[in-house]
């Protein structure tokens, strides 16, 4: 399956990274039917919050990448579904003491086998083996910041590090700018501080959904118009017309 793992990351804690992942599978939905949200944010995990689901203990991933028995197996008991998504919630305090890069690699692996999108919803930071696993394996990496200029450069100096260090290529990198406070900083400067493409995320739930849709959108545009194709063709099909 040629499928894409999309992580939302960043330099910093609180800025908003578990909302926009959500709000970026549910945007997802409407092409996709394929789709899973993975919370990979170590110790204190928030996306089962989110959906209202059960924090659960993921002893038996860890057994199972040690013993070489079915991974799968042991990751498909953890997904539930909700709001049309499948979610696999985080990883807490007891499996942050046991889990490395390699069983939380082992996990992605599983997950990109049985879904077109991954979504990830990582620690902030560099301190983590999941957000290490997460990056490495990302084909696009969403660093969101508060549009502040102290927040855009601790950002661009993190993704520089991340490039460098752990050879994840820039050009994976887009920029969210999230107004979770007062805006110092726009898209267009943003993009002239980290040199990557920069979009920028309106305050209130609402804005939220329509601009994350938006960037979904527009990032995902070619594979987005397959569907499409393919939905029309299917209804074609469904009503007689060749």
């Amino acid at each position: 399956m040629n499928s894409k793992i999309i992580s939302f990351w960043s330099a910093r804690g609180s800025t908003g990274k578990t909302t926009l992942a959500a709000a970026f599978a549910l945007a997802l939905k409407k092409y996709k039917k394929d789709i899973v949200v993975a919370d990979f944010k170590e110790v204190i995990p928030h996306v089962h919050k989110y959906f209202g689901i059960e924090l659960r203990d993921k002893s038996n991933i860890y057994e199972a990448v040690e013993n070489g028995s079915s991974i799968a197996e042991a990751v498909n008991e953890h997904l539930q579904k909700k709001q049309g998504i499948w979610i696999l919630s985080g990883f807490g305090m007891n499996d942050f003491t046991k889990f490395e890069e390699k069983h939380f690699s082992a996990v992605l692996e599983v997950l990109k086998n049985e879904f077109e999108h991954v979504v990830i919803d990582t620690s902030a930071g560099i301190f983590f083996s999941s957000t290490y696993a997460a990056l490495k394996n990302s084909n696009v990496i969403f660093a969101v910041a508060a549009p502040t200029i102290w927040s855009i450069e601790d950002t661009a100096q993190m993704i520089d590090f991340v490039s460098n260090r752990w050879s994840v290529g820039k050009e994976r990198f887009k920029v969210l700018l999230n107004a979770v406070s007062k805006e110092e900083v726009d898209a267009s400067t943003a993009e002239k501080i980290v040199e990557i493409k920069a979009f920028s995320v309106r305050y209130g739930q609402k804005n939220i959904l329509r601009d994350i849709s938006r960037i979904a959108e527009s990032l995902l545009k070619k594979d987005l118009e397959k569907v499409i194709d393919i939905k029309k063709a299917e209804e074609a099909k469904s009503f007689g017309v060749n």
